[in-house]
């Protein structure tokens, strides 16, 4: 199972601070196994506790500490994350006061620990410098290569900057020419 200190590892590097244990709440105390708070963009705080807690006292722990939050008017969201097994019923009374997040795998990697506890990290987004893309009309030109890119291939695609009724409009015209049709659709041979 994953352990208090690889969850403590994983939070910290992504900018959560550890709180002094044991958790104190405007004067009440929660000895829960640790504690972290978001300091940039997260402003959760964080409690971590295994299933050697009792469930009941777990629920009673939770609940106490989301009524000391109240008092202290504090505006934090709690996370739980609980390491071990978790009934589903028990699960339901915590998520009463909290947003729970179990690892339950008794062989949790740090990959286990981020998947678990993805909600809290940040997103890593690509950078924006490595990311190339040209103009896409020009792309699809240059998809269909100068052999194959003929004066109504270059008109649809012109038309699609214009958005997609102005492709239909002109496939409609495209279409009516080799038909030999007019707009007002008659055949032009008449």
């Amino acid at each position: 199972m994953a352990s208090v200190q690889e969850v403590l590892a994983v939070l910290e590097s992504s900018g959560f601070e550890r709180l002094p244990k044991p958790l104190t709440i405007v004067g009440t105390e929660f000895d829960f196994e640790a504690a972290v708070r978001g300091t940039e963009t997260s402003h959760d705080l964080v409690v971590i506790a295994t299933d050697a807690v009792a469930p009941r006292r777990l629920r009673r722990l939770v609940a106490g500490l989301a009524r000391s939050l109240d008092l202290a008017s504090s505006r934090r969201p709690v996370s739980l994350v609980v390491l071990g097994e978790l009934a589903p019923a028990d699960r339901i009374e915590l998520e009463r006061y909290a947003r729970v997040l179990p690892i339950a795998s008794a062989k949790a990697e740090i990959a286990d620990i981020e998947d678990a506890v993805a909600v809290l990290l940040p997103l890593n987004l690509p950078n924006a410098d490595l990311v190339h893309g040209g103009d896409p009309l020009n792309e699809v030109l240059a998809a269909l290569g100068t052999l194959k890119s003929t004066s109504d291939h270059i008109a649809l695609v012109n038309a699609a900057a214009d958005g997609p009724d102005a492709v239909r409009e002109t496939l409609r015209r495209y279409a009516n020419e080799g038909a030999g049709w007019t707009d007002e659709g008659t055949s032009s041979d008449e």
